[in-house]
């Protein structure tokens, strides 16, 4: 069976059956692999100071997201790559007071009480997706810890017609799922597998694939990578 799968997985063009493609995990050359604490920044840049604070207590810096980042450092809800993929592995998103924090103890400490809140902008993005109940980082990211990978077991596809989707791969692998890239004919209405397009057609031959299987909005991904929660029906393709 396992040899079957791993067939199937090339025919669909991901990588090895189960994993993310290689490209996305192997070690990034600034970031340490020796389980040590590795922090990153998303919309803003940490000062030489902060820098010098972090490195006096073990932590190294990376310039990039990868799956070795132990804590992302933010002072504003964005929909960034890195903030995405951090949510999607149950990774801290703490605020700079956490630096200054764990400088005055001498050592990293519990990172809860410096969590992002961020009321303005967590409230915008629940307006703008119709999220009833409201949207909070912190209850994301309870969930990805309590749930586990958002996307385990499922397979995911990109039309022609999604232009914008660079950052999507590494969404789908911080996930546990995986990036498909070519059509999974055989299987493309399996419940394992997630179809996504543009509200535009790309062309013919997407058109009549959208037409034959359930295709959904490519904002479904990345509303899931912030929530935790797959909202199949909000994003169905008509």
């Amino acid at each position: 069976q396992q040899q079957q799968q791993q067939q199937q997985a090339r025919r669909d063009g991901s990588t090895s059956f189960g994993e993310p493609p290689a490209e996305l995990v192997e070690a990034r050359p600034d970031v340490p692999a020796n389980g040590g604490p590795v922090f990153v920044a998303t919309g803003l840049e940490l000062t030489n100071r902060q820098r010098r604070i972090v490195a006096d207590l073990g932590v190294q810096i990376a310039n990039d997201w990868g799956l070795q980042v132990t804590h992302l450092v933010a002072d504003t809800f964005r929909r960034t790559t890195k903030m995405m993929c951090a949510i999607c592995q149950g990774t801290p998103v703490v605020t700079l007071e956490y630096i200054a924090a764990s400088r005055n103890v001498g050592r990293l400490i519990d990172e809860r009480p410096f969590i992002l809140k961020d009321e303005v902008c967590e409230a915008a993005f629940a307006r703008k997706r119709g999220i009833s109940g409201g949207y909070s980082l912190l209850e994301a990211l309870d969930r990805a810890r309590s749930q586990g990978p958002l996307l385990r077991g499922i397979s995911v596809y990109c039309f022609p017609s999604v232009a914008e989707k660079r950052e999507l791969p590494h969404l789908v692998a911080a996930a546990g799922g995986i990036w498909l890239t070519r059509f999974p004919a055989e299987r493309a209405d399996d419940a394992s597998v997630l179809l996504l397009a543009e509200r535009t057609v790309s062309g013919e031959k997407e058109q009549q694939r959208r037409k034959a299987h359930r295709v959904y909005d490519v904002e479904l991904l990345r509303e899931a990578a912030c929530t935790q929660v797959i909202r199949r029906s909000s994003y169905r393709l008509r």
